[in-house]
C-alpha cells in the first residue's frame, strides 16, 4: 500500500496545469494518473449499468415520510380542534379540518422523505470530474496538496491504495472519498 493523493478538477486546462506543476516537483509521470470520474450512480457496476440496486439514502426517506405525515396530520387536527373550540364547529369546518389534516400529512410526508433522503452527512459521495492521482512516494504530501490546490483542485482526497503500472489500481469510484480539509498541506 502506498499513500495516494488525488484532486478533482473542473476543466482539462486545470488538469494539465496540475500535471505540469507536479512534474516540476520532480514527480515522475508514472507516479501520476489522470482519469475521469463519472457522476454518482453512473459507474456501470451492476448488470443494468448503474452502481446500486436502489438510490443511497432512500432507506431513511420512508422513516422521514412517516414522521412528517404524522406531524402534518397532527397539525391539521390541532387546527380543526382550535376552530371547533372557537365556536366555528359547523359541518364545513369539519370537512375543512379533515382536508387540512390530509394536506398536512401529505406535505409533512414529502418534507420528511426529502429530509431523510437528502441528509448531507449520510452518504459522502465522490463527485464527477477530472482526477489527478499521485503516488506520493517520497514526495512530501504537503507539497503535493499545495500543488494540486494551486492548480485549481476542487476536492482533495487521501487514500492508502495499490499503485501499479502508473495507475491507482484499486480505485473504486463508488467508495466515499477521504477528503482532506483546506488547512491540510
Amino acid at each position: 500500500m502506498t499513500t495516494i493523493i488525488a484532486g478533482r478538477f473542473q476543466t482539462s486546462e486545470q488538469t494539465d496545469h496540475a500535471v505540469e506543476a507536479l512534474a516540476a516537483l520532480s514527480i515522475p509521470r508514472d507516479r501520476m494518473s489522470v482519469f475521469y470520474v463519472n457522476s454518482p450512480g453512473q459507474h456501470d457496476q451492476t448488470p443494468v449499468g448503474g452502481d446500486e440496486q436502489e438510490s443511497p439514502g432512500l432507506e431513511r426517506a420512508e422513516h422521514g415520510a412517516g414522521a412528517g405525515a404524522a406531524m402534518g396530520a397532527g397539525l391539521g387536527v390541532a387546527g380543526a380542534l382550535i376552530g371547533a373550540t372557537a365556536g366555528l364547529a359547523a359541518p364545513l369546518v369539519a370537512v375543512a379540518a379533515l382536508g387540512a389534516a390530509a394536506a398536512g400529512a401529505y406535505g409533512g410526508s414529502l418534507a420528511g422523505a426529502m429530509a431523510g433522503a437528502m441528509d448531507p452527512g449520510a452518504n459522502q459521495i465522490r463527485h464527477a470530474g477530472m482526477m489527478v492521482a499521485v503516488d506520493a512516494g517520497s514526495t512530501p504530501v504537503a507539497d503535493i496538496t499545495r500543488t494540486l490546490r494551486g492548480s485549481g483542485a476542487v476536492d482533495l482526497e487521501s487514500a492508502e491504495g495499490v499503485w501499479a503500472g502508473g495507475t491507482w489500481d484499486d480505485f473504486d469510484p463508488t467508495q466515499p472519498p477521504k477528503l482532506l480539509d483546506a488547512s491540510a498541506g
